[in-house]
């Protein structure tokens, strides 16, 4: 994973002012969380703009969904259930390329 460093960033807080060419999808990649989870902690029903204030958390366990994963195959990798990893992410489905986050054990 490439490691992105820019003065523009996540304060001690998990606040982050949205720059210009910001994404959901990429603020998910830089910062380790996922879009879903964006979405619910911001309470956010439109696409983001410069200068909208985020709060972000990051995750140290992310990963990224395959083709090939069925949601069982993916809970079993990761030593939990489909049921655990659907509501830690705020989700009710898997797809391919979906980044996830979960939890150790």
């Amino acid at each position: 994973m490439e490691v992105l460093t820019d003065v523009i960033s996540v304060n001690e807080k998990g606040v982050y002012r949205v720059q210009h060419g910001d994404t959901l999808d990429s603020l998910a990649v830089k910062y380790s969380t996922t879009k879903a989870i964006l979405i619910f902690d911001n309470n956010l029903e439109k696409d983001i703009e410069k200068g909208d204030v985020l709060f972000i958390r990051t995750f140290k366990n992310v990963y990224e969904v395959s083709v090939l994963d069925t949601p069982f195959q993916v809970a079993k990798k990761l030593n939990t259930t489909i049921e655990k990893l659907y509501e830690l992410n705020k989700i009710d489905y898997l797809c391919p390329y979906m980044r996830i986050i979960y939890e150790d054990f």
